[in-house]
């Protein structure tokens, strides 16, 4: 399926996205397991009082995939007061309580994620473009395949300047998917306060299966949702999955294929696979002779891959 093996050459690389990609891989390389207790060490210290890093949903959430991607043995307290942090902001949200009778499909005014992350009016005021800024910058740093290509800034420069994140982040659905994929990663995928979150983000699915701000569903909106659908025990089974998975079946030659597999790993469904053989039957005459695909992020475009193709084959 590939012409390369990458794997010998991931085996060499040095540092955190490489150690991160081998352990989500189960491949053991002498040195990484001081590594990963260092980097919880690191992580212990930094983590707030209020189970946060830095008062922030996305690299809260961003924290606590890494540790799950990393495997370690001893951080059982930093993911509990993690994502006792995230579902706080969870039922903070001005919309949760009315989530709580959220169907799904039937969310079907443009931009309305029940109050989860918005509103999406507010998106030009100060305050409000200097905090998107600061989170997608930290979205970019934990999930660089999926976040912005260059920082984000958080002031105008002139009239016409458009800081800020883009409308993805903008309308409340990346800080919503970034933070029930976090938690159900972390082991609560049936607390019954991440339902309402949940309700909400399966009330903003299209008819076409997909997500987006207007009512006609996007495929680069879409992977952020199938994310955190991945990641849920039922909801990567379920009917939801399937028609998300066939939008993005129909257009993946326009996203990003990197994040696109990276994304599609989760899933055993029959569509998952159709894609990942035609997505790696795309990416692998674009391979290097050490088996990579480039820059930039190498190590995590390595690791999107071979998670794709592990899936395939299992």
């Amino acid at each position: 399926m590939l012409i390369y093996d990458p794997i010998p050459w991931l085996m060499a690389q040095e540092g955190l996205p490489a150690a991160r990609a081998r352990r989500l891989l189960d491949l053991d390389r002498e040195g990484d397991e001081k590594a990963v207790c260092a980097i919880e060490r690191s992580l212990t210290g930094k983590q707030l009082r209020d189970g946060s890093f830095q008062q922030s949903p996305i690299k809260t959430a961003g924290v606590l995939n890494l540790l799950d991607d990393l495997k370690p043995t001893r951080s059982k307290g930093l993911i509990e007061m993690g994502a006792s942090y995230l579902l706080s902001v969870l039922t903070s949200q001005p919309g949760y309580e009315q989530a709580r009778e959220v169907k799904p499909g039937n969310l079907q005014t443009p931009w309305d994620l029940c109050g989860f992350f918005g509103p999406y009016e507010d998106r030009d005021q100060p305050e409000v473009l200097a905090w998107g800024a600061r989170e997608m910058n930290f979205y970019r740093e934990y999930e660089p395949l999926l976040g912005p290509k260059s920082p984000v800034r958080g002031v105008r420069r002139s009239s016409r300047d458009r800081p800020g994140p883009g409308s993805c982040y903008a309308w409340g659905l990346i800080p919503l998917c970034y933070i029930v994929e976090a938690l159900c990663r972390a082991g609560y995928a049936h607390d019954e306060k991440i339902q309402p979150a949940i309700n909400a983000l399966l009330g903003a699915q299209r008819e076409s299966g997909g997500w987006c701000r207007n009512l006609g569903g996007h495929p680069s909106c879409t992977t952020h949702a199938v994310r955190a659908l991945g990641s849920h025990p039922e909801l990567r089974q379920s009917e939801y999955a399937d028609r998300a998975l066939r939008l993005m079946q129909a257009h993946w030659k326009r996203l990003n294929l990197f994040a696109f597999v990276q994304a599609i790993a989760a899933f055993d469904l029959p569509v998952a696979r159709d894609i990942i053989q035609d997505a790696l039957a795309t990416l692998a005459p674009r391979q290097r002779k050490n088996g990579t695909f480039g820059s930039p992020y190498m190590i995590e475009r390595v690791a999107a891959v071979l998670a794709a193709k592990k899936a395939y084959e299992s």
